[in-house]
Parts: structure tokens; sequence; C-alpha cells
């Protein structure tokens, strides 16, 4: 009978062996389970960031866009009110020029410069033409 009995005990031991094996593996599968929904979770929500990210960017992006409109539309009016005030300062400049011309002019022969005239730019002495270059006097 000792036979019997020791290879009882052989057994119970193995199947408790078996059994703690079993519930290792059980275990080990849930914990598994378990860490990869936690995974799926995390990698659900870090998309959900992304996207979050995403659209914020884009309204961004967009801000920007109507910003730089704004902007290069303000430029090109500032631009086209100089290319106006360059051109009208170039214009102010040859007046002047052609002022300085006749002032000098008048400054060296007064006895030229008409008295009670009604037509001042018409000279008492018609002899004598004014002679300027071509293009001193444009308005």
């Amino acid at each position: 009978m000792e036979k019997h009995s020791s290879s009882s005990s052989s057994l119970d031991g193995d199947q408790r062996n078996a059994s703690l094996v079993d519930d290792k593996k059980r275990k080990r599968m849930i914990s598994n389970r378990e860490s990869a929904r936690r995974s799926r979770m995390r990698r659900e929500q870090h998309l959900k960031d992304l996207t979050c990210q995403i659209n914020l960017f884009r309204n961004a992006n967009g801000e920007i866009g109507r910003k730089i409109g704004s902007v290069s539309q303000q430029f090109m009016t500032v631009e086209l009110e100089n290319q106006a005030l360059i051109k009208m300062r170039d214009e102010l400049t040859k007046r002047l020029e052609s002022l300085e011309i006749v002032s000098s002019y008048l400054c060296t022969y007064p006895e030229d410069v008409p008295r009670n005239n009604s037509q001042p730019w018409l000279l008492p002495c018609q002899s004598m033409p004014l002679v300027t270059s071509v293009g001193t006097f444009q308005f």
C-alpha cells in the first residue's frame, strides 16, 4: 500500500503544480488583456489629442492667412499712396526749380519786373524773349 500512497501523493503534487501553472497563466493572460486595453485607451486618447491639435493648427493657419491677406491689402494701398507721393514730390521739385530760375532771373534783372500789370507773366520788354529749357515749366 505504500506504493499506492506514494504514487497518489505524487499525483496530487503534479495536479497542484499544474493548477499553480494554470493560475499563473490565467493571471498573466488577464494582466496582458488589461495592459492591452490600457494601451488601446492611451492610443485612442493620443489620437483624439492629435485630432484636436490638427483642428487648432488649421484654425490658426486660417487666421494667419486672413491676417496676411489684410496686411497685403494694406501694403498695396500704402504702396500706391507712396508712388503717388513720389510723383507729386518730383513734380513739385521741378516746379521749385523753375521758380528758382525765374526768381534768379528777376533778381538779376529787376527792371524787367512788370509793375501794376494785369498779366504779370508778360514782360514789359517783348523784344527780349524768355529762354528756358524744355520741360522747365511743366505743371
